[in-house]
C-alpha cells in the first residue's frame, strides 16, 4: 500500500476545480508540490497554497509530481494527456464527471495508473481560495479505476477530506452525471425561471430572491427527511384546473416555458402515483 504522505501532487489545469483540492489537501497536509495552466499562462501565486509552486513548463511539473490532477476542462484532457510524457512512476488523475477512463489511454499506454476522483459539489470562482477550506466535507467523491492501488489513494484522500465515496465503472457514470447536473446546475436553471416569473408578478429581484429562499429550503428539508412524498403542489392534490390554468398563462406569455411546465408536472403525476400508497405526511404544508 502506497504510503499517501509520500505523493508529490501536481495539477495541470489550474482553476476552480484544482484550487480547492489544492487547498484542501494542503490543509490533511498532503504535498501539493504545484500547478502549470496546459497553456502556459502564469499561475498568481497567491491562488496556490503554502509550499507550492507555480511550474513554467509541464514538463518540469511532471518531474516533480507522481500524482498528477488534469484538471483542464472536459474537452481538453484528452489532447493533454497525449501532448505529455508519462512514465511508470506516474499516477494520472482527472476530475471530470461525464468522461470516462478511456480519455487517459494514452498514460495508461505509457505505464501510468490512471483514475477518475469527481467530487460531487458545486463549485463557485472565488478571490480568495482560502474560503475552499471545508468545502467537499460530507461530499461525496466519485471514483473509477481499474488499479486497486489508485482506487485506495483517492478512497483515502476522500476520507481525509471528511467526505465519503462510491465506486463507478465507466458504464455508471453517464447517469451519475446526469443527475448531478439536474440536482445542481438544472436546479439553478429552474430556480431563474422561477425568479422571472415573480417579478412578472411585480415583486423585485430580491423580493423575488427572498421569497423563494424560505420555500426552496424547506422543499429540499422535506426531500431529504421524507422522500418523494413530501411533493406538493396541484399535480399533487389532483387540481388539474389549476394546471390548465397555468398552462394557458405560459402558452400565452412564456411559451418558451411552457413545455419545461408541462414536463415536469407529468413526472410530478408520475410520483403521486407511485406513491400513492405511501401514508399521508400530515406535518407538510401544500403550496
Amino acid at each position: 500500500m502506497t504510503d499517501i504522505s509520500s505523493l508529490r501532487i501536481g495539477f495541470i489545469g489550474y482553476g476552480k476545480t484544482a484550487q480547492a483540492l489544492a487547498w484542501n489537501f494542503n490543509e490533511v497536509e498532503l504535498n501539493v508540490v504545484g500547478a502549470s495552466n496546459e497553456s502556459h499562462s502564469k499561475i498568481n501565486e497567491n491562488t496556490l497554497p503554502q509550499g507550492s509552486s507555480n511550474f513554467d513548463s509541464l514538463s518540469d511539473l511532471l518531474d516533480a509530481s507522481n500524482l498528477v490532477f488534469l484538471t483542464c476542462p472536459d474537452d481538453s484532457i484528452a489532447s493533454l494527456c497525449e501532448s505529455l510524457n508519462w512514465t511508470e512512476s506516474h499516477m494520472v488523475i482527472h476530475c471530470s464527471g461525464t468522461l470516462d477512463s478511456t480519455t487517459l489511454s494514452h498514460a495508461e499506454s505509457q505505464g501510468a495508473q490512471t483514475g477518475i476522483f469527481h467530487p460531487l459539489q458545486t463549485i463557485s470562482h472565488t478571490l480568495n481560495p482560502e474560503s475552499y477550506l471545508g468545502l467537499f466535507t460530507n461530499v461525496t467523491f466519485g471514483i473509477t479505476s481499474k488499479h486497486v492501488e489508485i482506487i485506495e489513494i483517492l478512497e483515502r484522500m476522500a476520507n481525509l477530506l471528511d467526505g465519503s465515496w462510491v465506486s463507478l465503472n465507466d458504464y455508471d457514470k453517464t447517469p451519475y452525471h446526469i443527475g448531478a447536473i439536474m440536482a445542481c446546475g438544472h436546479v439553478t436553471t429552474l430556480l431563474d425561471l422561477s425568479s422571472s416569473l415573480m417579478t412578472k408578478a411585480g415583486l423585485s429581484k430580491l423580493e423575488s430572491s427572498e421569497a423563494l429562499r424560505t420555500i426552496v429550503t424547506k422543499t429540499i428539508d422535506n426531500y431529504f427527511m421524507y422522500g418523494p412524498i413530501s411533493l406538493t403542489g396541484p399535480a399533487a392534490r389532483h387540481d388539474k384546473d389549476t394546471v390548465l390554468n397555468h398552462i394557458n398563462w405560459l402558452r400565452e406569455n412564456h411559451p418558451e416555458i411552457l413545455d419545461t411546465y408541462t414536463n415536469l408536472t407529468r413526472h410530478s403525476t408520475q410520483i403521486v402515483t407511485r406513491e400513492s400508497e405511501t401514508n399521508y405526511i400530515p406535518e407538510l404544508e401544500d403550496k
